[in-house]
């Protein structure tokens, strides 16, 4: 009696277990990820913090000499001003153009020539940008177009996918219903432009600027072909620091000033969401 009283028990006990063990692998192999992904990130930015001449980690000892040096270097401070003024540029342009594409493709009439104009939105995600640069470099130069104005234009290309899929994924779930009520009371589409769609698809207009403002300014392989002297962007002046002057700790606190800039905005992404989620 004994053995067939504890049999049942054991079935669900062998099932306990073997949902512990699966919920194990995944944390270890989620915690293998989150170090790997954060990893070289912390200790770019401890080391940006050493008092040493040389890369040691962890530090001997914190210091903001390297900052100081960063703000006080002409070329860097004006490269990461020209980042700045670029990425403000293009992640505009490219949300404009991604708000009006996402609702001209969400009105077509054919779900598949819409999900076939999605995917060519899209492209750029997967096409090297290396080869995007070099091609907008020949034709550029075919075209006679100023590099200045074609550096934007090849930022707007890359960052354009990313405000796309923020934004026609807020557009997907947008009531349409309000928009026709609004024009059966007369209010011209502008009218219900301002006045209804954007107030209500403001987080996903917001969240895709944020993200083409990220991608912009960190883009280095398109950037690479379309800057010069006197005219590049941080990402081109850290990677010229570490080819021709060496791996000097300057250059990790010229990251860590990026890093800063794009953990700031990501964490209004997340605000946005909880205050749209309310």
């Amino acid at each position: 009696m004994s053995t067939i009283n504890t049999l049942p028990s054991a079935v669900p006990a062998q099932g306990q277990l073997r949902r512990n063990l699966v919920a194990a692998a995944f944390n270890l192999v989620l915690g293998l990820s989150c170090a790997l992904v954060l990893g070289p990130i912390l200790v770019i930015v401890f080391v940006s913090f050493s008092s040493s001449e040389n890369f040691a980690f962890p530090p001997p000892a914190l210091s903001l000499r390297w900052f100081s040096q960063f703000f006080t270097t002409p070329s860097l401070t004006s490269a990461l001003l020209l980042s700045m003024e670029i990425a403000l540029l293009a992640a505009s342009a490219a949300t404009l153009l991604a708000l009006l594409a996402s609702m001209a493709l969400m009105r077509l009439p054919s779900p598949k020539l819409s999900a076939f104009l999605q995917t060519l939105f899209l492209a750029p995600l997967v096409f090297p940008t290396i080869i995007l640069g070099l091609s907008l470099l020949l034709f550029y130069r075919v075209a006679g177009i100023d590099l200045t104005f074609g550096l934007i234009l090849a930022h707007v290309t890359v960052a354009l996918p990313y405000a796309f899929r923020a934004i026609i994924a807020e557009l997907a779930a947008f009531d349409a219903g309000l928009s026709e009520a609004a024009a059966s009371l007369g209010a011209p589409p502008l009218r219900s432009l301002w006045h209804v769609t954007l107030p209500l698809i403001w987080p996903g207009l917001l969240s895709g600027w944020i993200f083409a403002f990220v991608v912009s300014i960190g883009e280095l392989n398109t950037s690479l072909f379309l800057t010069g002297p006197g005219f590049t962007t941080l990402p081109i002046e850290v990677f010229g620091y570490l080819q021709f002057e060496g791996a000097q700790l300057v250059i990790a606190a010229a990251s860590t000033v990026q890093i800063g800039i794009i953990v700031v905005l990501f964490a209004t992404i997340q605000s946005i969401r909880w205050i749209a989620g309310k």
